[in-house]
């Protein structure tokens, strides 16, 4: 059955909701020795060169003596702090994290290219008592792998056991450490999408979503990661877009707040990477011209998120209602949609044709970029 209409006050509530959900900030704390790749990792989590005028500055000495925020390219509610090196012979661990304001983050990743020193074991030991997630990353295994590589006898994942059992144990005091390999120019191998699955189970659920949404994309399991939040988020829009909705504007086929519609598939275009900035960077990052990335793209959405492309999707009658109404209030608490019910299926079918049509092309992209 049809429920009666419901009140402004609830179509406000999912409207704030989504909101809240867009806006969730993320910092993430990067740490560690002098040397040991920061700063190029911080580059790398952004999606960006070391050579961008974006990034942050990388050398062999110090070049972070105090905090220094970085925003996300596409989502600033995402910051990524590099911290200064935690490489002084006097270093104190508790004075650090008072200097660096240990609160603003919402985890630290400590990274070293060796083994990790008595300071990386410190500081992790002051950041656990302090109830904050850390987790160790041990970068640049790319040149490990190619200077052992040379030698007879090689093998890679031996290699790889040998330097994950030395640092773990190097941090025996901490524990059971969660240690990551990984290679700032390389996301797609070691350990990073391990790190990022770590990650997702321990934060809270909606910074988690914050991450994912931020990442870039290196591989067809972060896009399918990506997808697998924006479907949970589709019947959310869809109940925003359709729920009260007016009647439709002439020669749309469907009441809804198109507004709504037209937010979610830029969310999902800016998270993909396939704005035209995004996909500029990544021209950047493969080396292929911008022009050969976008050929490949054949969907509605290959020149951008407009709304002439989301009040064409309104246009044309989108789905047989009668059809699918049993299946759909099967799915809802006492099988019952609210006024707007037909809406919100015909919606919810729209955001889910458009989210599968931009993987598509992002797949499309990642194969020209060969990154898949």
């Amino acid at each position: 059955m049809i429920t009666g209409s419901p009140s402004a006050e609830k179509t406000n509530k999912l409207k704030s909701k989504l909101k809240e959900l867009e806006n969730v900030t993320l910092n993430i704390a990067v740490t560690g020795t002098t040397g040991a790749g920061k700063s190029s990792f911080v580059n790398a989590l952004r999606g960006l060169r070391n050579d961008d005028g974006r990034a942050a500055p990388t050398g062999t000495i110090e070049t972070t003596m105090k905090p220094n925020m970085y925003l996300h390219p596409f989502m600033p509610n995402v910051k990524i702090w590099d911290l200064p090196g935690i490489g002084s012979p006097k270093f104190k661990a508790k004075k650090y994290l008072k200097d660096v304001k240990f609160n603003t983050y919402d985890f630290f990743l400590i990274v070293t290219s060796e083994r990790f020193r008595e300071n990386d074991i410190e500081l992790a030991t002051a950041i656990q008592k302090s109830n904050k997630l850390f987790y160790f990353i041990r970068t640049k295994i790319d040149n490990d792998v190619r200077a052992e590589s040379q030698n007879k006898n090689f093998d890679e994942q031996t290699l790889l056991n040998n330097i994950r059992e030395d640092c773990k144990s190097n941090l025996l005091k901490v524990g059971v450490p969660k240690i990551f390999l990984v290679s700032s120019f390389q996301l797609e191998k070691y350990d990073f999408q391990k790190l990022i699955n770590t990650l997702e189970d321990e934060l809270p659920e909606n910074k988690r979503f914050a991450l994912i949404q931020s990442l870039p994309i290196y591989s067809l399991e972060a896009l399918a990661k990506k997808k697998k939040y924006f479907k949970k988020m589709i019947w959310l829009n869809a109940f925003a877009a359709g729920v009260g909705a007016m009647p439709p504007l002439p020669g749309l086929s469907v009441a809804c707040d198109y507004g709504i519609m037209k937010n979610f598939f830029q969310q999902v275009s800016t998270s993909y990477g396939l704005s035209n900035a995004a996909l500029e960077v990544l021209s950047e990052r493969v080396n292929k011209p911008v022009e050969q990335l976008k050929s490949v793209m054949t969907s509605r959405f290959k020149d951008g998120v407009t709304d002439k492309v989301v009040l064409n999707m309104l246009s044309n009658p989108v789905i047989a209602v009668a059809k699918t109404l049993g299946t759909v209030m099967a799915l809802l608490p006492g099988g019952a949609l609210p006024a707007g019910g037909a809406a919100i299926i015909s919606v919810h079918h729209l955001l889910n044709k458009g989210l599968n049509e931009m993987t598509e092309d992002t797949k499309k992209v990642l194969a020209a970029s060969q990154l898949a």
